[in-house]
């Protein structure tokens, strides 16, 4: 009768202390889950506040450029008015140059010696001389 109790209470001891060891065991791998946990969300934090002062940095360059945008239309703006001005001072400067540019622009595009007489008050010859030097190239 000894005999089959003590096997029990070895059995009962050895149960024990395996389960006293799988207690252990869970208990260290709760222990290191909890820890890795909190490392997690410490770096989920840390990525929030980066993306939140991003999106903060984002707002800004965002009206830094708009700003930028329009000062570029008024300054592209001023850049066509300034060439509108350079073209009509060169213009001017052409026709001042060259007085008979208007009437060659007439005889290039057909104008007879009869109508050169009448609309620039041109001379027979001059009207003539124009048209033999600008007019068209085809013999008539």
């Amino acid at each position: 009768m000894n005999n089959p109790l003590m096997v029990a209470l070895i059995i009962e001891g050895a149960v024990i202390v395996i389960m006293l060891i799988v207690l252990f065991w869970l208990v260290r791998a709760q222990l290191k889950l909890k820890y890795d946990y909190q490392l997690l969300n410490d770096i989920v934090h840390s990525n929030s506040n980066d993306i939140s002062g991003l999106c903060s940095a984002a707002l800004t360059v965002d009206s830094r450029i708009a700003e930028v945008d329009s000062r570029i239309a008024v300054t592209d703006g001023y850049i066509n008015d300034l060439a509108a001005k350079i073209a009509e001072v060169e213009q001017e400067g052409e026709q001042a140059a060259h007085p008979y540019s208007g009437d060659i622009r007439k005889v290039r595009s057909g104008a007879s010696v009869n109508e050169l007489m009448q609309n620039s008050g041109l001379s027979h010859d001059e009207a003539a001389l124009l048209i033999r030097l600008h007019g068209s190239k085809t013999p008539p």
